[in-house]
């Protein structure tokens, strides 16, 4: 039994895209006449699949900046997914134009850009993204290196995460242990050497902020 549902357009039969994922067994492809897109992950995720010949053909006849307009109207998430490589095909249009469309997807636009070698890589980005999507990563991913186990390094990896770790070595030397660093009104965080206001009032802000609020 396949682990994903997704949905794809009609027009997608014959890609080769969805017979790979079919192969695979792992997504389960439903059949739709999509108004936007070719392929829902989830309800808040699209992607845009374009050959690449079709790519420089949509950037000729202006299709596709109403299409990444509707997606992003749309969707949370909006996916533009090339197969092919743009700047082998024969087209009118120069290659720079073709890097000003590209730039202008990710950095303008904002669109997740996605480049693929053909309908196999494709079904497997697909895959993933759809896992992606419905799952998440499937854990957390730590914001920091591995904690030390020294506990005095310890301590100071963990004022660390308030300031740099010159003020962090200062405020233990000054107060003698994080939870002392912690409770720390802002006056008395001020009485460190070369700790000033601001730092005493980012501090206090980060301890006492509301991450449920």
């Amino acid at each position: 039994m396949a682990e994903f549902q997704i949905t794809a357009d009609v027009r997608e039969v014959r890609s080769g895209v969805t017979q790979a994922l079919d192969a695979n067994q792992v997504v389960e492809v439903h059949y739709a006449e999509l108004p936007i897109g070719d392929y829902l992950l989830a309800p808040h995720v699209c992607v845009e699949r374009k050959a690449a010949h079709d790519f420089v053909a949509s950037i000729f006849d202006k299709r596709l900046f109403g299409q990444v307009a509707q997606m992003k109207a749309t969707f949370e998430r909006s996916i533009v997914l090339v197969e092919g490589d743009v700047f082998a095909t024969r087209s009118q249009i120069a290659p720079e134009a073709l890097r000003g469309a590209l730039s202008w997807l990710a950095v303008i636009e904002g669109v997740t850009l996605i480049q693929t070698r053909n309908s196999v890589e494709t079904a497997a980005f697909i895959e993933v993204m759809a896992r992606h999507a419905q799952e998440g990563l499937g854990y957390e991913i730590s914001m920091r290196g591995s904690k030390p186990k020294d506990f005095k390094v310890l301590a100071q990896y963990a004022v660390e995460g308030l300031c740099g770790p010159a003020t962090a070595k200062k405020l233990l030397a000054h107060f003698g242990s994080v939870e002392k660093v912690f409770a720390a009104t802002t006056d008395q965080l001020c009485e460190v050497k070369g700790v000033g206001r601001k730092t005493a009032e980012q501090i206090r802000e980060l301890v006492t902020f509301p991450v449920n609020g």
